[in-house]
């Protein structure tokens, strides 16, 4: 068993996420931490840090001994948003990119998943 300490606001946001499952709390927090959907954002992640290592060395000429910090800063500012927003307001970040006809960015499809 772990226990946690967290302030009134973040008590009411955990049960406010743990709707979907049933306001069970401890399993919101396993879900978020060790379910699908964190494994999803985790291989998004590394494709998107693949990606971004690529066009790092495409403006680097390629030159390996050139360290570029943009592709850490922005994985790590990526990992914290999206660890910090609730479903909800995900959704409502993807509705505004689909209202200013910016499309979001999404990994390519492993083979034999889809």
């Amino acid at each position: 068993m772990i226990c946690i300490r967290v302030n009134e606001a973040q008590k009411l946001e955990l049960e406010e996420r743990s709707v979907r499952f049933e306001g069970n709390v401890s399993e919101y927090i396993k879900d978020a931490l060790f379910g699908d959907r964190n494994r999803e954002v985790l291989a998004r992640l590394d494709v998107l840090g693949e990606l971004l290592a690529s066009v790092s060395a495409h403006q680097t000429g390629g030159k390996q001994g050139q360290s570029d910090q943009s592709t850490p800063m922005l994985a790590e500012i990526l990992i914290l948003l999206r660890m910090s927003l609730s479903p909800d307001k995900l959704r409502s970040a993807r509705a505004e990119l689909d209202r200013l006809k910016i499309g979001s960015w999404e990994p390519p499809q492993e083979k034999g998943r889809g």
